[in-house]
Protein backbone atom coordinates (compact mmCIF):
# COMPACT_ATOMS: atom_id res chain seq x y z
CA UNK A 1 0.00 0.00 0.00
CA UNK A 2 0.91 3.27 -0.65
CA UNK A 3 2.30 5.71 1.78
CA UNK A 4 -0.28 8.68 2.42
CA UNK A 5 1.73 12.14 2.06
CA UNK A 6 0.71 14.19 5.22
CA UNK A 7 -2.47 16.79 4.80
CA UNK A 8 0.18 20.04 5.50
CA UNK A 9 2.71 18.47 2.82
CA UNK A 10 -0.11 17.66 0.41
CA UNK A 11 -1.81 21.02 0.73
CA UNK A 12 1.83 22.66 0.26
CA UNK A 13 2.54 21.02 -2.67
CA UNK A 14 -0.90 22.05 -4.27
CA UNK A 15 -0.81 25.41 -3.13
CA UNK A 16 2.86 25.96 -4.03
CA UNK A 17 1.66 26.39 -8.12
CA UNK A 18 -0.44 28.92 -6.93
CA UNK A 19 1.71 31.04 -5.16
CA UNK A 20 4.50 30.98 -8.08
CA UNK A 21 1.89 31.67 -10.77
CA UNK A 22 0.86 34.60 -8.50
CA UNK A 23 4.42 35.94 -8.12
CA UNK A 24 5.36 35.22 -11.85
CA UNK A 25 1.97 37.95 -12.59
CA UNK A 26 3.23 40.53 -10.15
CA UNK A 27 6.45 40.37 -11.25
CA UNK A 28 5.22 40.90 -15.05
CA UNK A 29 2.96 43.66 -13.86
CA UNK A 30 5.70 45.47 -11.99
CA UNK A 31 7.93 45.36 -14.82
CA UNK A 32 5.88 46.32 -17.17
CA UNK A 33 4.61 49.41 -15.00
CA UNK A 34 8.46 50.19 -14.71
CA UNK A 35 8.72 49.93 -18.11
CA UNK A 36 5.62 52.22 -19.49
CA UNK A 37 7.03 55.00 -16.92
CA UNK A 38 10.66 54.94 -17.86
CA UNK A 39 10.37 54.54 -21.47
CA UNK A 40 7.74 57.34 -22.88
CA UNK A 41 6.75 57.07 -26.11
CA UNK A 42 9.28 59.16 -28.05
CA UNK A 43 7.70 62.15 -30.32
CA UNK A 44 8.59 63.10 -33.64
CA UNK A 45 9.89 66.67 -34.04
CA UNK A 46 7.07 69.47 -34.71
CA UNK A 47 9.39 71.83 -35.83
CA UNK A 48 13.73 72.21 -36.28
CA UNK A 49 15.27 75.06 -36.75
CA UNK A 50 15.69 74.63 -40.31
CA UNK A 51 12.39 75.49 -40.70
CA UNK A 52 12.51 78.96 -38.71
CA UNK A 53 15.56 79.73 -41.99
CA UNK A 54 12.70 79.67 -44.67
CA UNK A 55 11.00 82.96 -42.65
CA UNK A 56 14.96 84.35 -41.37
CA UNK A 57 17.30 82.90 -44.28
CA UNK A 58 20.56 82.68 -42.72
CA UNK A 59 20.64 84.87 -39.72
CA UNK A 60 19.81 82.72 -37.31
CA UNK A 61 23.13 80.32 -36.81
CA UNK A 62 22.58 76.92 -35.39
CA UNK A 63 23.67 73.30 -35.25
CA UNK A 64 23.11 70.13 -34.07
CA UNK A 65 25.05 69.30 -31.18
CA UNK A 66 25.95 66.29 -29.27
CA UNK A 67 28.03 66.22 -25.88
CA UNK A 68 28.98 63.68 -22.72
CA UNK A 69 26.43 63.54 -20.12
CA UNK A 70 28.10 62.99 -16.77
CA UNK A 71 27.68 59.03 -16.51
CA UNK A 72 29.42 58.73 -19.46
CA UNK A 73 26.07 58.22 -21.75
CA UNK A 74 25.72 60.82 -24.73
CA UNK A 75 23.06 63.92 -25.26
CA UNK A 76 21.84 65.29 -28.27
CA UNK A 77 20.57 68.67 -29.01
CA UNK A 78 20.45 72.20 -31.22
CA UNK A 79 22.17 75.09 -30.27
CA UNK A 80 21.41 78.68 -31.04
CA UNK A 81 23.97 80.91 -31.24
CA UNK A 82 23.42 84.74 -30.04
CA UNK A 83 25.89 87.59 -29.54
CA UNK A 84 29.22 86.76 -28.58
CA UNK A 85 29.30 87.70 -24.94
CA UNK A 86 25.73 86.70 -23.68
CA UNK A 87 24.55 84.18 -21.38
CA UNK A 88 23.06 80.45 -22.42
CA UNK A 89 19.88 79.36 -21.37
CA UNK A 90 19.45 75.94 -21.33
CA UNK A 91 15.89 75.02 -22.18
CA UNK A 92 14.26 71.59 -21.10
CA UNK A 93 11.52 69.88 -22.35
CA UNK A 94 8.91 67.95 -20.57
CA UNK A 95 8.33 64.27 -20.14
CA UNK A 96 6.86 62.64 -23.62
CA UNK A 97 7.59 65.40 -25.29
CA UNK A 98 11.06 66.21 -27.12
CA UNK A 99 13.36 69.51 -27.49
CA UNK A 100 11.15 71.03 -30.28
CA UNK A 101 8.67 71.46 -27.62
CA UNK A 102 10.25 74.71 -26.69
CA UNK A 103 12.21 75.59 -29.83
CA UNK A 104 9.49 78.62 -30.69
CA UNK A 105 10.67 79.66 -27.37
CA UNK A 106 14.21 79.06 -27.92
CA UNK A 107 14.09 81.31 -31.29
CA UNK A 108 12.62 84.15 -29.39
CA UNK A 109 15.45 83.96 -26.65
CA UNK A 110 18.07 83.77 -30.00
CA UNK A 111 16.54 87.17 -31.23
CA UNK A 112 17.02 88.31 -28.14
CA UNK A 113 20.56 88.04 -28.32
CA UNK A 114 20.89 84.87 -25.53
CA UNK A 115 22.41 81.72 -26.64
CA UNK A 116 20.00 78.79 -25.97
CA UNK A 117 20.61 74.92 -25.73
CA UNK A 118 17.96 72.75 -26.43
CA UNK A 119 18.93 69.16 -25.05
CA UNK A 120 16.63 65.92 -25.64
CA UNK A 121 16.20 64.58 -22.05
CA UNK A 122 17.37 60.87 -21.85
CA UNK A 123 14.37 58.74 -23.44
CA UNK A 124 13.39 61.40 -25.13
CA UNK A 125 13.73 62.79 -28.72
CA UNK A 126 16.68 61.67 -30.30
CA UNK A 127 18.46 60.59 -27.04
CA UNK A 128 21.01 57.92 -27.31
CA UNK A 129 20.16 56.83 -23.84
CA UNK A 130 16.69 54.34 -23.79
CA UNK A 131 15.25 55.26 -20.91
CA UNK A 132 14.01 57.73 -18.51
CA UNK A 133 14.96 58.14 -14.76
CA UNK A 134 12.31 60.78 -14.03
CA UNK A 135 14.82 63.98 -12.68
CA UNK A 136 17.17 61.49 -11.00
CA UNK A 137 19.93 61.47 -13.31
CA UNK A 138 18.29 63.76 -15.86
CA UNK A 139 19.63 66.10 -13.05
CA UNK A 140 22.95 65.40 -13.91
CA UNK A 141 22.76 65.65 -17.62
CA UNK A 142 21.64 69.04 -16.90
CA UNK A 143 24.67 69.83 -15.11
CA UNK A 144 26.47 68.29 -18.37
CA UNK A 145 24.36 70.79 -20.75
CA UNK A 146 26.32 73.75 -18.96
CA UNK A 147 29.43 72.28 -19.33
CA UNK A 148 29.16 72.41 -22.51
CA UNK A 149 27.54 75.74 -23.06
CA UNK A 150 30.12 77.18 -21.30
CA UNK A 151 32.71 75.45 -23.38
CA UNK A 152 31.07 76.67 -26.85
CA UNK A 153 33.63 78.79 -28.99
CA UNK A 154 33.69 80.91 -32.10
CA UNK A 155 35.91 80.11 -35.44
CA UNK A 156 38.24 82.39 -33.63
CA UNK A 157 38.79 80.14 -30.86
CA UNK A 158 37.06 82.63 -28.37
CA UNK A 159 34.37 81.37 -25.60
CA UNK A 160 31.25 82.01 -27.53
CA UNK A 161 28.94 82.45 -23.93
CA UNK A 162 28.86 84.08 -20.73
CA UNK A 163 30.00 81.20 -18.33
CA UNK A 164 29.85 82.93 -15.28
CA UNK A 165 26.05 84.02 -15.88
CA UNK A 166 23.65 80.42 -16.83
CA UNK A 167 19.93 80.93 -17.01
CA UNK A 168 17.58 77.53 -17.25
CA UNK A 169 14.21 76.68 -17.81
CA UNK A 170 12.38 73.53 -17.68
CA UNK A 171 8.49 71.74 -17.71
CA UNK A 172 7.73 68.86 -15.70
CA UNK A 173 10.62 66.77 -15.61
CA UNK A 174 12.98 69.62 -17.27
CA UNK A 175 11.85 71.59 -14.17
CA UNK A 176 12.65 69.22 -11.39
CA UNK A 177 16.21 68.36 -13.29
CA UNK A 178 17.06 72.31 -13.74
CA UNK A 179 15.92 72.92 -9.95
CA UNK A 180 17.83 69.93 -8.86
CA UNK A 181 21.25 70.94 -10.91
CA UNK A 182 21.15 74.15 -9.76
CA UNK A 183 23.33 74.25 -6.37
CA UNK A 184 25.80 72.00 -7.94
CA UNK A 185 25.98 74.92 -10.89
CA UNK A 186 26.74 78.48 -9.07
CA UNK A 187 26.94 80.02 -12.46
CA UNK A 188 23.14 79.35 -12.91
CA UNK A 189 21.67 82.59 -12.17
CA UNK A 190 18.21 82.26 -13.10
CA UNK A 191 16.02 78.91 -13.15
CA UNK A 192 12.17 79.04 -14.07
CA UNK A 193 10.58 75.95 -13.19
CA UNK A 194 7.19 75.06 -14.97
CA UNK A 195 5.24 72.08 -12.88
CA UNK A 196 7.61 71.75 -10.14
CA UNK A 197 7.03 68.30 -8.56
CA UNK A 198 8.89 67.42 -5.21
CA UNK A 199 10.67 64.21 -6.39
CA UNK A 200 10.62 61.75 -8.96
CA UNK A 201 7.66 58.97 -7.47
CA UNK A 202 5.37 61.96 -7.25
CA UNK A 203 5.93 62.17 -11.39
CA UNK A 204 5.29 58.18 -11.40
CA UNK A 205 2.28 58.14 -9.56
CA UNK A 206 0.95 60.70 -12.42
CA UNK A 207 1.86 58.47 -14.98
CA UNK A 208 0.34 55.53 -13.08
CA UNK A 209 -2.89 57.96 -12.58
CA UNK A 210 -3.16 58.47 -16.44
CA UNK A 211 -2.65 54.71 -16.99
CA UNK A 212 -5.08 53.53 -14.92
CA UNK A 213 -7.42 56.20 -14.59
CA UNK A 214 -6.58 56.15 -10.81
CA UNK A 215 -3.85 55.96 -8.24
CA UNK A 216 -4.31 53.47 -5.95
CA UNK A 217 -1.63 53.29 -3.30
CA UNK A 218 -0.57 49.26 -3.72
CA UNK A 219 -0.01 50.22 -7.43
CA UNK A 220 2.53 52.88 -7.22
CA UNK A 221 4.27 51.17 -4.29
CA UNK A 222 4.10 48.24 -6.67
CA UNK A 223 6.13 50.97 -8.84
CA UNK A 224 8.14 52.59 -6.04
CA UNK A 225 9.66 48.88 -5.62
CA UNK A 226 10.23 48.31 -9.22
CA UNK A 227 12.12 51.85 -10.00
CA UNK A 228 14.38 51.56 -7.15
CA UNK A 229 16.03 47.66 -7.80
CA UNK A 230 15.53 48.79 -11.61
CA UNK A 231 18.01 52.50 -10.86
CA UNK A 232 19.76 50.39 -8.04
CA UNK A 233 18.93 52.41 -5.04
CA UNK A 234 19.68 55.66 -6.96
CA UNK A 235 15.99 56.28 -7.78
CA UNK A 236 14.71 59.49 -6.31
CA UNK A 237 17.88 60.22 -3.81
CA UNK A 238 17.51 63.97 -4.30
CA UNK A 239 14.42 65.94 -3.85
CA UNK A 240 13.15 69.91 -4.81
CA UNK A 241 12.71 71.05 -1.48
CA UNK A 242 16.36 69.64 -0.56
CA UNK A 243 17.91 71.37 -4.04
CA UNK A 244 16.08 74.71 -3.10
CA UNK A 245 17.04 74.94 0.17
CA UNK A 246 20.45 75.00 -1.30
CA UNK A 247 20.15 77.70 -3.72
CA UNK A 248 23.03 80.37 -2.87
CA UNK A 249 21.23 83.92 -4.62
CA UNK A 250 20.37 82.16 -7.76
CA UNK A 251 16.95 83.50 -8.42
CA UNK A 252 13.99 81.20 -8.62
CA UNK A 253 10.66 81.20 -10.51
CA UNK A 254 8.19 79.21 -10.19
CA UNK A 255 5.19 79.16 -12.61
CA UNK A 256 1.52 77.80 -11.66
CA UNK A 257 -2.13 78.51 -13.42
CA UNK A 258 -5.56 77.29 -12.39
CA UNK A 259 -7.05 74.38 -13.78
CA UNK A 260 -10.39 72.26 -13.90
CA UNK A 261 -7.84 68.85 -13.65
CA UNK A 262 -7.59 68.22 -10.26
CA UNK A 263 -4.14 66.65 -11.09
CA UNK A 264 -2.90 69.71 -12.27
CA UNK A 265 -4.99 71.69 -9.79
CA UNK A 266 -2.49 69.45 -7.33
CA UNK A 267 0.28 70.00 -9.03
CA UNK A 268 -0.41 74.07 -8.47
CA UNK A 269 -0.80 73.54 -4.42
CA UNK A 270 2.59 70.95 -4.73
CA UNK A 271 4.48 74.22 -6.28
CA UNK A 272 3.16 76.83 -3.78
CA UNK A 273 4.51 74.55 -0.92
CA UNK A 274 8.26 73.76 -3.05
CA UNK A 275 7.84 77.78 -2.88
CA UNK A 276 7.42 78.34 0.49
CA UNK A 277 10.41 76.05 1.16
CA UNK A 278 12.43 77.94 -0.94
CA UNK A 279 15.63 80.40 -0.50
CA UNK A 280 14.94 84.29 -1.32
CA UNK A 281 15.78 85.47 -4.13
CA UNK A 282 12.27 83.96 -5.28
CA UNK A 283 9.17 84.91 -7.30
CA UNK A 284 5.68 83.12 -8.60
CA UNK A 285 4.37 83.90 -12.11
CA UNK A 286 0.69 83.38 -11.98
CA UNK A 287 -0.85 82.92 -14.73
CA UNK A 288 -4.66 83.02 -15.63
CA UNK A 289 -4.58 80.44 -18.38
CA UNK A 290 -1.69 76.88 -19.15
CA UNK A 291 1.21 77.25 -21.05
CA UNK A 292 -0.59 75.65 -23.92
CA UNK A 293 -3.41 78.55 -23.75
CA UNK A 294 -1.37 81.42 -23.41
CA UNK A 295 0.75 80.49 -26.41
CA UNK A 296 2.86 83.50 -27.73
CA UNK A 297 1.89 85.69 -24.16
CA UNK A 298 3.25 82.74 -21.99
CA UNK A 299 6.63 82.97 -23.82
CA UNK A 300 6.81 86.87 -23.67
CA UNK A 301 6.81 86.38 -19.83
CA UNK A 302 9.72 84.21 -20.21
CA UNK A 303 11.88 86.46 -22.09
CA UNK A 304 10.64 89.45 -20.07
CA UNK A 305 11.93 87.17 -16.72
CA UNK A 306 15.05 86.13 -18.44
CA UNK A 307 15.40 90.26 -19.63
CA UNK A 308 15.26 91.46 -16.07
CA UNK A 309 17.02 88.53 -13.66
CA UNK A 310 19.73 87.60 -16.66
CA UNK A 311 20.38 90.66 -18.13
CA UNK A 312 22.51 91.18 -21.64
Amino acid sequence: MAKRLNPIIRFTRALFPIVVGLLIVVVAFEAWIVYRVTHPVRTAFSITPAHYQIFTGDSMAWSEEQWDNSDGTKATGWFLRGVTGAPAIILNHGYGKNRSELLNLGVKLCEAGYHVLLPDLRGHGKSPVTYSSLGSYEKGDVSAAINFAKSKKNAQGQLLTDGSRIGLYGVSIGGYAAVTATPENLTVKVVIADGLYPKPDSMTQRMVQETFNTSPSFVNQFANWGLQAYFAGTYGESSAAESLSRFKDQKLWLITYPSSNAQLEELNKTTLDLFQQAQFPKDVARLDKSRSELSDAYEDRIIAIFRKDLAR
